[in-house]
Order: structure tokens, then sequence, then C-alpha cells
């Protein structure tokens, strides 16, 4: 074998070195980059979990404007908030035992009240 003079022993240490800085600058940025794209990858997962969720809010929304839409939506609140009837409909209400109450309470809620003002007047005033 050959002995190596101490100039190139010097050298090929220095190569050696640098060589091995370099791997370890070339395996540093690619450990954060992995890290990085994990990270991006797990976002990217979250966001389309987010849109798909938006999605099925998105057709719910949909799918009740177009049963807003439809005749039976419409004839269901004229019967219930306006009371109207089909020509030829009666109405029929039902008393059942023990429900008396119920009604009497109803009248009292539409009993005429007091005028507004005049409540104010007796609630800071006439104590």
């Amino acid at each position: 074998m050959k002995k190596l003079s101490p100039k190139k022993l010097l050298g090929m240490k220095t190569l050696s070195v640098a060589l091995l800085l370099l791997l370890g600058l070339f395996g540093f940025n690619f450990i954060k980059e992995f890290n990085r794209n994990r990270q991006l990858n797990s976002e990217i997962k979250k966001l389309e979990a987010v849109a798909k969720e938006i999605e099925a809010k998105n057709l719910d929304v949909l799918n009740l404007a177009k049963y807003l839409d439809t005749e039976e939506f419409l004839e269901s609140e004229a019967r219930t908030k306006l009371g109207l009837q089909k020509p030829g409909e009666q109405t029929i209400i039902v008393n059942f035992p023990g429900m008396e109450g119920a009604a009497t309470e109803a009248t009292e809620e539409t009993a005429p009240k007091i005028f507004n003002p005049y409540e104010w007047w007796k609630y800071f005033f006439e104590k």
C-alpha cells in the first residue's frame, strides 16, 4: 500500500468533512420539507372534511328551500297560521277531560291588556 502524503491526507479529510456537512444540510432540509408536507396534507384533510360538512348543510338548505316552495307547505301554513280552510271543510274542536284548564288559560291571555304607558306608571310610581 502506498503512503499518502500529508497534503493529500489533509485534502481528503477536508473533502470528507465538506461532503458530510453537505449531506447533513441536505438531510436537514429534507426532514424539514417532509414535516411541512405532512402538516399541509393534514390541513388539506381537515379542510376537505369541512367542505363536505358545508356541502351537506348546503344540500339541507336547498331541500328546505324546495319544500318551502311547495303547495303542501303553503297549505299547511295557511291552515295553521291564518286559520284558512278548503271549501266545504268544517273545523271541529274536541274537548278532552282534564284539558279544561288549558282553554281558560288561553282566554285569559286574550283578555284586553292595560295601556302600556299606564303599566309603566304603575310599575314605577304605585308600589
